[in-house]
């Protein structure tokens, strides 16, 4: 995928969903600083950090898995919701954040891959990947 379908569809375009178009530009694109923007550093810690708080107040659970930074994990780990752990599958899961996926880590890569066949709406976000399992959707992939 080009830079040019990451920026179009990471404006909006192109998602025909409400709920995604929602989740894209209400957590994924937020511009508004949260309360606990002063000790997260970190540009891709503050998005765990978002994903993390939305998802727990929908009540789901969070699990990352692949590679992240001590700053990323700490991040998941203030919201008080994530766990990290190691994933051989993602069967059984609400939310999984995989991180590495477009790096040298090949249990990170074997996942994405595996969650882009699965049925669940994913998000490709440079060297992230978050994996949400919906109930009643269809498989969706975007690339912001």
């Amino acid at each position: 995928m080009n830079s040019l379908s990451r920026w179009w569809q990471g404006k909006g375009f192109g998602i025909q969903s409400k709920t995604d178009y929602e989740y894209l530009k209400d957590v994924l694109k937020e511009t508004l600083p949260y309360y606990a923007y002063e000790e997260i550093r970190g540009e891709s810690a503050r998005l765990i950090y978002r994903i993390c708080l939305h998802e727990q107040a929908k009540g789901r659970r969070v699990t990352l898995t692949g590679k992240f930074s001590n700053e990323e994990i700490a991040a998941a780990n203030r919201a008080m919701t994530c766990a990290y752990q190691k994933l051989t599958h993602l069967h059984g899961q609400d939310t999984v954040i995989i991180g590495g996926i477009h790096s040298d880590c090949d249990e990170a890569e074997q996942l994405w891959q595996q969650a882009l066949k699965a049925k669940a709406v994913t998000w490709d976000i440079r060297n992230l990947g978050v994996v949400r399992f919906l109930k009643g959707r269809y498989a969706e992939h975007y690339a912001i």
